[in-house]
């Protein structure tokens, strides 16, 4: 993780932070509504360097812990605990030495912990329901990451001559070292859903949230740069370009629970 991503991420941690010390006060007036839920989510990657490329939809499984205060009947400022994983396939030439280019496989999986601020909307009870509309930020924690890495040989120097390799040869998992992951994401968050009052102050929540990270999910960690027939760039020349690895993890998340 770079020295930049680092003290944007510290930044936002503390903005975050204190808002949440400030939450109590400003809840006072009206009210606080408290919440568990089931997060199942369908996770997928983006390349922001367009170097490496990412394929498929991954659906992984999350929980959360809701608290709504209130500022009327109509607004709320929502907070919690979220806990939830992302990730997806990522696919990228990486120069291991000298005289050897591979490619790599990558099938990730990554685990947050999350601390949700975001502005709540919501309608009057229209029968036995309110509807809610949300929008915010998070900051969030990796604690886990799972990575299942597949390696073959794509390019090899020979007397100083960058070649193909035609029959490579596919060598053991690698373990990933905890510098090519983030350790801190910031994301946006959008959601809407309704609360169905079953008892009392009881009610069923269900929700839509799409929670999108703003910066590089992948920490220190150099891919080598293509062109457009996918050769590295610079082969010819005996020099082969190389970038930082940019991409970002977003998810589409499925919310069920009970509010109190």
């Amino acid at each position: 993780m770079n020295n930049d991503s680092f003290n944007r991420s510290i930044r936002c941690l503390l903005a975050f932070l204190f808002i949440g010390w400030q939450l109590p006060m400003w809840g006072q007036a009206e009210g606080f509504k408290m919440g568990l839920a089931l997060d199942p989510n369908v996770a997928w990657m983006n390349s922001r360097d367009f170097e490496h490329t990412t394929e498929g939809l991954r659906a992984h499984f999350g929980y959360q812990f809701m608290a709504d205060i209130l500022f009327t009947d109509t607004y709320a400022f929502g907070t919690g605990l979220h806990v939830f994983r992302t990730g997806s396939q990522v696919n990228y030439l990486e120069q291991v030495n000298d005289s050897t280019v591979q490619r790599v496989k990558q099938d990730l999986n990554n685990q947050y912990v999350e601390l949700p601020l975001t502005f709540k909307m919501r309608t009057k009870e229209i029968g036995y329901t309110t509807y809610y509309g949300k929008f915010g930020a998070g900051v969030g924690m990796n604690t886990r990451r799972e990575v299942d890495e597949v390696r073959t040989s794509a390019f090899e120097r020979n007397e100083g001559v960058w070649a193909t390799v035609n029959d490579p040869v596919i060598s053991a998992p690698d373990a990933v070292a905890d510098q090519e992951v983030s350790l801190f994401r910031a994301s946006m968050i959008v959601g809407l859903g309704f609360e169905r009052r079953i008892a009392g102050s009881t009610a069923v929540m269900v929700g839509l949230t799409y929670n999108n990270s703003l910066f590089s999910t992948h920490g220190d960690q150099t891919v080598v740069r293509v062109d457009a027939n996918g050769l590295p760039q610079g082969i010819n020349d005996g020099l082969i370009l190389t970038e930082r690895m940019q991409g970002q993890d977003s998810f589409m998340a499925l919310t069920v629970g009970l509010v109190f």
